[in-house]
């Protein structure tokens, strides 16, 4: 650790994270009443990330702490009581006293982004029975904890790194600029030090990205981010993708699940002084004029269809009136805590548009490491035996010798047939073989998984294309291993066949 992050490390060791006044009104009415239940205190403090944190930090202070992980608020509550609750309800500071201005707005829109990204990750933990979504859920809420302790105690370096990206500079960078780190680092050391519950530490870890449970949150982080500046940004469309794929849903019925979510999202957080993206999915998509503006006629609008109006209408009387209304900002570049968004979402639209291909998949070894298995793709029909790729990786094959390092194939006329007969029936079913790429990809001298790109069409892949699929293929590989820095993969197949 640099000193720039330890010193930051020991300066908000003892600080608490401020907790929102409706919270604390609510858990005091539950403490105050005979019935209540450990759940019932987990539906109200899982919804603010100052309490969760304060109920988890005193695990840390215990002289004898639970030898198992805890993992949920209501196990947590139950193992410490009612004083330890009751004492953070009371100490606890009230954020809207401690804060005002831009460090209230912006930790409030903190609060909002970890309130929707709790929300998300916890259905998709339930639906895809996962195990332990309430995990999953405070990971989720606790994801972005560096940047919540930053808008805290230190507005006016946040506000520096905020003025840097309004100028076009990349998040992470100017995060380094200003502090000499990154906020997801700040958080991952955080939470280490404060023993949260482990997925929150792994879903800020680069290999995160390839387990389900730290992907999930992940990407429910990232979803709640992008979709906070925009639901019409390229950025959030790709992220509704990937969380379709997740989900084993098609892109349409993915975005109507997403919207869904998001309107239960709203409900569960409800009366919160924050704002709710479900309002931005109700406003009508602008339409420009289709001709220039005539004397005494109004250029053509869309209009907001009735029922939309109306349930926005009534979604804004269950809210509290102390809600901050929201504040237009110009998306902001992907931050590095966004790690599944810059290295997926990012990599496929690039070699779509740079190599020349159509459909790119990636796919990754299973927890035994005996099968391979897509775990997202992108331009495949619907019926593309693609969209169900499985594999063994046991027998020697195509596949078992490229993941034996970091190295890339390009199938075409010339290694043909070097290479068909490496490929059983079920891989040249599959498989393109007319012409792709395909790359392994290798995590800190780990096989991963390979990378796989074809087009659809009768058009060829060539020398070009390649080229930019190795560049691409490697910059993933270092951002998933946090590395700027690597060795270049070698190549496993030249013009002239197999090296």
């Amino acid at each position: 650790m640099d000193n720039a992050l330890s010193g930051w490390i020991e300066r908000l060791s003892s600080k608490a994270l401020p907790a929102m006044a409706l919270t604390r009104q609510r858990v005091l009415q539950l403490l105050d009443s005979p019935n209540t239940t450990h759940a019932d205190l987990q539906r109200i403090i899982a919804r603010d990330p100052g309490f969760t944190l304060a109920i988890f930090r005193q695990f840390s202070a215990l002289p004898y702490p639970p030898r198992e992980p805890v993992t949920n608020l209501a196990h947590a509550i139950a193992l410490l009581g009612i004083e330890p609750t009751t004492r953070a309800d009371r100490q606890l500071p009230n954020l809207d006293k401690q804060l005002t201005g831009e460090a209230r707005s912006s930790l409030y829109d903190c609060y909002s982004r970890a309130g929707h990204a709790a929300w998300y990750a916890y259905n998709w933990g339930h639906d895809l029975r996962l195990g332990n979504p309430e995990e999953m859920a405070i990971a989720a809420l606790l994801h972005e904890l560096g940047e919540m302790l930053l808008w805290t105690y230190a507005d006016s370096e946040m506000e520096r790194v905020k003025t840097l990206v309004r100028r076009g500079m990349r998040q992470a960078t100017a995060e380094e600029a200003i502090l000499g780190f990154t906020l997801q680092q700040l958080s991952l050391q955080l939470a280490e030090q404060w023993n949260l519950p482990p997925l929150t530490g792994q879903a800020l870890q680069p290999t995160g990205a390839f387990q389900i449970r730290s992907l999930a949150v992940m990407l429910a982080s990232a979803l709640a981010r992008e979709s906070r500046n925009s639901w019409r940004s390229e950025q959030t469309a790709e992220l509704i993708e990937l969380a379709a794929a997740l989900n084993g849903l098609e892109p349409d019925r993915g975005h109507a699940y997403i919207h869904a979510l998001t309107a239960g999202a709203a409900r569960n957080l409800s009366g919160l002084p924050f704002p709710l993206t479900v309002y931005a999915l109700l406003e009508p998509c602008p339409v420009r004029p289709l001709g220039p503006k005539l004397p005494g006629k109004k250029a053509l609008t869309s209009t907001p269809p009735a029922p939309a109006v109306n349930a926005a209408a009534r979604m804004n009387e269950t809210r509290a009136t102390t809600e901050k209304p929201a504040i237009h900002r110009r998306p902001a570049a992907a931050s590095d805590s966004s790690r599944l968004q810059a290295s997926l979402s990012h990599i496929f639209r690039e070699l779509r548009t740079t190599a020349g291909v159509e459909r790119v998949m990636f796919a990754m070894l299973t927890p035994d490491r005996k099968t391979i298995k897509v775990k997202f793709i992108s331009g495949a029909e619907s019926s593309s035996p693609l969209r169900q790729f499985q594999h063994p990786v046991g027998e020697r094959h195509l596949l078992t010798l490229l993941l034996k390092k970091p190295q890339h194939i390009w199938l075409h006329d010339r290694n043909r047939k070097q290479l068909l007969p490496l490929m059983n029936d079920q891989l040249r079913t599959t498989l393109d073989t007319r012409g792709f790429y395909m790359s392994s990809l290798i995590i800190k001298n780990r096989p991963i998984g390979i990378l796989y790109a074809d087009r659809s069409d009768d058009i060829p892949l060539d020398n070009q294309g390649f080229i930019n699929f190795k560049s691409l293929t490697q910059r993933l590989s270092n951002e998933l291993s946090g590395n700027s820095e690597s060795n270049r993969p070698s190549t496993l197949l030249t013009d002239r066949g197999v090296v």
